[in-house]
């Protein structure tokens, strides 16, 4: 007696959550794109927050909380709790002792019950597995676990990189060493993972950055109308439009002075539009966590530097953002929605993927680096923004449009790798 096929099992890990707006737009196209591939993929999920409104948003996908998560402890307990979980984790998966679950919380007894059946795991798009603090350490454990289990590792397009230490740098070569395929953003994620790691070069491959191809902005402009009143501004009132990030400056000689250096030309530059051309700032609300910087500048700053506070879904933010005369981003899924948007931009670089995307597109010239904010320099690049708007804007366009043109899409990326599986052995397949 025979049963047909399963369809394929794929879990998607290393999401953060709907929180961090460019982060959900980056998944939300991972997921569409497997759908056009695989049609009848089971898809599972990992979350490090917000299932809730994940499954609002995707309620085809079984969502899961990440292994390693504390809620009943803060401080060294927690820290203590977060790695029995990850050992546990990690030892159910080398020896197939999958009984260890009932170690773990509910959520991630289902997370770690979902690596035992899934065919693919996939690297969520985004920007990880950097040294910035440990929890690019956690990333990389996921994506292990994968490889423990006899799943077919695939990273969607992401950054990788820099790592500074050695033995962090060792760690990601034997986790990454074994992954089918690396989809990487911009050519220096691809050097590090060659160069640097001796990853084999037929297993990367340049991608776009998904956030390009989504086009979902709501049309409702009454909707933003009110969210920019709420906000604070005048009704038609022109803006300057911005993103902040809450950055530590890693690997530096002396961090709290670039942070102060950073904050005061956001202050300046802010103070000096509101002067010179009458238009106050919102700094746009992309990520929670940077608020509390977001708030100082703007209480440094005045009344002309608002805040947006409440969490929007991407679609808002977008077109939000798009009602911006300039935009100034550090975020830089920001920057692509006003890019998205056709504005005109000032891109702020915390980490090489900003400088290098930027350079694909042919903006390299609207990029400044956030460790050497010269007040002169962001001027120029902004003074140079307004005078020269329509010219900029169509620029921008034109850059975006051959960038959707010419870089591969993951569902290509995926497509390929399945194409290898002439007969595939799917977890849970009865012959």
């Amino acid at each position: 007696m025979s049963e047909s096929r399963m369809g394929r099992k794929y879990l998607i890990v290393n999401a953060f959550g709907r929180s961090n707006r460019g982060d959900s737009v980056l998944l939300d196209e991972c997921i569409e794109q497997m759908r056009v591939v695989d049609p009848d993929a089971t898809i599972m999920g990992i979350l490090f927050e917000g299932i809730s409104s994940a499954r609002a948003a995707h309620p085809g996908v079984d969502w899961s909380e990440r292994i390693g998560n504390s809620s009943r402890f803060s401080g060294p307990l927690g820290r203590l709790e977060q790695l029995v979980y990850l050992f546990v984790a990690w030892i159910a998966c080398a020896i197939g002792w999958f009984g260890l679950a009932q170690v773990l919380p509910e959520s991630q007894r289902k997370t770690l019950m979902a690596y035992r059946t899934a065919d693919f795991v996939i690297s969520a798009p985004g920007g990880y597995i950097h040294d910035v603090n440990l929890s690019y350490i956690i990333a990389l454990l996921h994506i292990h676990f994968g490889t423990l289990v006899g799943a077919k590792i695939v990273l969607a397009p992401q950054s990788i990189g820099p790592i500074k230490s050695k033995l962090g740098a060792a760690m990601t070569r034997l986790v990454l060493s074994p992954c089918a395929l690396m989809c990487v953003r911009e050519g220096y994620s691809r050097q590090f993972l060659i160069a640097e790691l001796g990853i084999a070069p037929e297993k990367v491959v340049v991608a776009g950055d998904s956030a390009f191809w989504n086009l979902h902005v709501t049309e409702n402009g009454s909707e933003i109308d009110h969210l920019l009143q709420e906000i604070g501004l005048e009704r038609g009132e022109q803006f300057v439009g911005a993103t902040v990030v809450d950055w530590p400056f890693p690997h530096r000689t002396n961090p709290a002075e670039d942070r102060a250096r950073y904050e005061d030309g956001l202050v300046h530059i802010f103070d000096k539009l509101y002067r010179e051309h009458g238009l106050r700032t919102v700094i746009f609300n992309q990520v929670a966590s940077d608020l509390d910087l977001a708030q100082r500048i703007a209480e440094r700053s005045g009344a002309h530097v608002l805040v947006h506070k409440t969490e929007t879904e991407p679609e808002i933010l977008r077109a939000a953002i798009g009602r911006a005369r300039i935009f100034i981003g550090t975020r830089f899924h920001s920057c692509i929605f006003a890019m998205m948007e056709a504005r005109p931009l000032t891109a702020i670089s915390y980490l090489p993927k900003t400088e290098f995307i930027m350079r694909d597109l042919g903006l390299d010239d609207l990029v400044i680096d956030i460790a050497s904010v010269d007040r002169q320099v962001l001027s120029r690049l902004v003074a140079e923004s307004l005078k020269e708007e329509k010219a900029v804007s169509v620029r921008v366009n034109r850059a975006v449009n051959h960038y959707r043109n010419t870089k591969m899409r993951f569902g290509e990326a995926l497509a390929e790798v399945l194409e290898t599986e002439k007969e595939p052995q799917l977890k849970g397949a009865v012959s």
